[in-house]
This record gives structure tokens, sequence and C-alpha cells, in this order.
């Protein structure tokens, strides 16, 4: 089991009686206007400032930080809506957790970082019944634009796929 750290945020609030916690929504942040926009004390204070949360944020060497207990509803997704023609849902919030990952819009992601998330994933994929992974430009398009065309969807994908039990399907944006 990994090491996860905590970091309670208090934007957040209970989902609705009996949802299943069935997707994951993959985020970016930076702190765009301190001198250090990777900080993570930076990104904990933008997360807090903005009144908004995640459940859980990656820091660019791969700490994990747990923001808000998977029980609860992060206020992560905003206005939102599924992008599969099977599965319009709006309010994603309702039935997903929130991932957030330090990165600036023209920055790479690290290594250590697709390593942190596709461990957490394949964690979260054994507590929930997780059958969707997206991205908050997928259920927001328009509005968001994380994680960007610099998340590299094919390698979190293989990441993941190697871990996720035989007949089960988790479906990604691609």
């Amino acid at each position: 089991m990994m090491h996860i750290n905590k970091k309670p945020l208090i934007h957040s609030n209970d989902r609705p009686p009996a949802t299943a916690v069935d997707t994951i929504v993959i985020h970016s942040i930076y702190a765009k206007d301190h001198a250090d926009s990777l900080s993570l004390s930076a990104c904990f204070n933008v997360l807090d400032t903005c009144q908004v949360s995640a459940h859980y944020l990656i820091s660019r060497d791969g700490e994990i930080w747990n923001l808000v207990d998977e029980d609860k509803r992060a206020w992560h997704a905003g206005v939102s809506k599924m992008p599969f023609g099977d599965d319009c849902r709006e309010n994603v919030n309702h039935f997903s957790i929130g991932i957030e990952l330090i990165c600036e819009e023209n920055t790479d992601f690290s290594s250590e970082q697709y390593e942190a998330l596709a461990l957490l994933t394949s964690e979260i994929l054994n507590r929930h019944p997780i059958t969707n992974i997206v991205g908050h430009e997928h259920i927001a398009p328009g509005r968001k634009v994380d994680p960007g065309p610099r998340f590299d969807w094919p390698r979190y994908r293989a990441l993941v796929e190697g871990g996720i039990s035989a007949g089960r399907t988790v479906r990604f944006p691609l």
C-alpha cells in the first residue's frame, strides 16, 4: 500500500444517498499568480481560496495528498456532464473522485506523477465500481481545458490497464 498524506479541505459535502462512485476525473492545477507556481502550498491555497476541492492531489515528485474523503462529494467538476452517448449524466461531482496533478499548461507531467496516479487509480478501482476515467476537459468542454493536451492518456491508460481485473471494463476518453 502506498503512503498517502492528509491535508483536509473543507470544500465538500455529502453525496446524494445511495450514489455509487463510478468515475474518476483527472485535473491539473498550478498557482499562476505565485512566484513558485508548482509549489504544493500555493496549490493548496488556490483550492482553498477558490472554495473548490478534489479528493486527491499529486505533486510533481509523485507525492499523494488526500484532501477529501472518498465518501464525500468534493467540489472539483463544477457544471459538468458525462461525454458518452450512453452516459450523459450531469453533476459529475455526485458520482466521481477528483484527482489534481500539479502541472502548468505548457509543462509535461512528470514520470513520478504518472506512476503515482496509476497506483492511486488501482487502489480506487479496488474500492469502487469505477467504469469511467475522464479529464475535466471531457466533462466541461468549452469551460475547462485540463488536464490538457500534454497529458499522455495512452501512457496512463497502459499503466492502469495492467491492474484491471479480467472481465472488468473501464472506459477512457480515447
